[in-house]
């Protein structure tokens, strides 16, 4: 198939990007878009930032492999965002622009920057996986050598994030929701329609047991608690209601999808026992027509994109508070969109020298989720800390994290639950060491 369509595409997202830079008059414009994101808007972003293809597939293929079990990994999701709703109040009422800088304001300005450095260096990873899932089915779908897709791409998101901020990601991310679901939805209509009702392994089962979900909960539910790109938009809405309807209405989306994804994957399990790569595309190839196949590139595309275009921007903000603290300047803009494009040529680098996307998130999801998650709900829930407990609690947490996505199994899963109460224990020990102090 010739690749124009493809082109078509990231010159729209280019020219997105152009409209979006001549709105920007102010730093926040460009770091929060104004703050004046409505329930609609929020609602799109958010969902098009969780829905990446890691999400999509991932739910599909561990349903294929695992019954119903497959629609734990976006309820998780889900239940993230409701143990978000008694706080999103003061998440969305924070004035600052990212993760980062809430950090700051609990544990000072050492640990604001030590945190934006490790997260910055830990979504790194995560923008190579994305750009090398991208690459992969647009080389798959057009033909176009990897190299070559890597570089369009990655070109193409670092431009349009940097040049239009928030504003440009928040708009992209609503379109690219919107193909999301009209490519996933024939995909869906076809398995229901053709085999309405499934046996499949229960939710539970020898392949899925509870300590798996308690990992899943830790690990990943955490991020939607306590993440970088879910605060992101949150810091963009206009009040903070707009801000607690968004977060409803996502967790609710995400359940229904959930189990839409998960019947998708056991339908695969039934009908396309053989599949090669991705059971989605599998299926797409078997049963939908090609323009349909098509759609359904571009809804994983634009999955994948709109995921990694809030994760570029959340670095870059993060990486720039190294070289100015004081984020609500011209200069300050002109930083970020330098690291911006620094992080995008890297991860392009990381992309083309690896070709595993696991690889690449173990590092990324491990540092984080164990580092900072329990940290940052302490100071939200207005908990004080001496500052060197601060940095120990951040350090051993991610370190064991770590560790346990890296020996995988039932102890990687116990090591990686064991980072948060060894977390919460230091924070606790600072604690009693600042109220002795004072």
């Amino acid at each position: 198939m010739r690749p124009i369509p493809f082109y078509l595409y990231l010159a729209a997202a280019a020219v997105i990007g152009c409209l979006c830079a001549r709105s920007i008059q102010t730093p926040d414009d460009y770091y929060v878009a104004g703050r004046r994101t409505g329930v609609l808007y929020l609602t799109g972003s958010l969902l098009a930032t969780i829905l990446g293809s890691s999400a999509i597939l991932g739910s599909i293929d561990m349903a294929y492999e695992k019954g119903w079990a497959g629609a734990w990994l976006l309820v998780c999701g889900a239940l993230g965002l409701l143990a978000l709703l008694p706080i999103v109040n003061v998440v969305a009422g924070f004035r600052g622009y990212n993760l980062s800088m809430l950090i700051g304001k609990f544990y000072g300005d050492a640990v604001k920057k030590m945190s934006g450095a490790v997260i910055a260096i830990a979504w790194l990873g995560v923008i190579g996986a994305q750009l090398i899932g991208a690459a992969k089915i647009t080389s798959g779908m057009f033909g176009i050598p990897y190299f070559g897709a890597v570089i369009a791409i990655g070109l193409t998101l670092v431009f349009y994030t940097a040049a239009g901020g928030q504003f440009s990601i928040i708009r992209t991310d609503v379109l690219q929701i919107m193909l999301i679901f009209l490519g996933l939805l024939p995909v869906a209509v076809i398995s229901f329609l053709r085999s309405p009702s499934l046996a499949a392994a229960p939710m539970f089962s020898p392949s899925f047991r509870s300590v798996d979900l308690i990992a899943m909960l830790f690990s990943y539910s955490s991020t939607f608690l306590v993440g970088p790109d879910i605060y992101s938009r949150l810091f963009c809405a206009k009040d903070t209601a707009t801000a607690r309807k968004a977060v409803a209405a996502t967790a609710l989306t995400l359940v229904i999808v959930a189990f839409l994804l998960a019947f998708v994957g056991i339908y695969g399990a039934r009908f396309y026992k053989n599949a090669g790569g991705s059971v989605l595309f599998a299926i797409a190839k078997g049963e939908l027509p090609p323009v349909a196949t098509l759609v359904l590139y571009f809804a994983m595309l634009s999955a994948i994109m709109s995921s990694a275009d809030t994760t570029l921007f959340t670095a870059g903000g993060l990486l720039s508070q190294f070289f100015r603290d004081k984020m609500d300047s011209p200069e300050s803009v002109r930083i970020t969109k330098c690291c911006i494009a620094a992080l995008g040529v890297a991860a392009i680098v990381i992309a083309i020298c690896f070709n595993s996307i696991l690889t690449v998130l173990m590092f990324a999801l491990g540092v984080y989720a164990g580092a900072f998650v329990v940290p940052i709900l302490w100071g939200l829930l207005g908990f004080a800390c001496d500052r060197r407990y601060a940095v120990i609690a951040i350090v051993a947490g991610g370190a064991l994290a770590l560790v346990g996505k890296i020996v995988g199994g039932t102890t990687g899963n116990l090591l990686v639950i064991l980072a948060f109460p060894v977390n919460l224990a230091v924070l606790i020990c600072g604690k009693f060491g600042r109220s002795r102090k004072s």
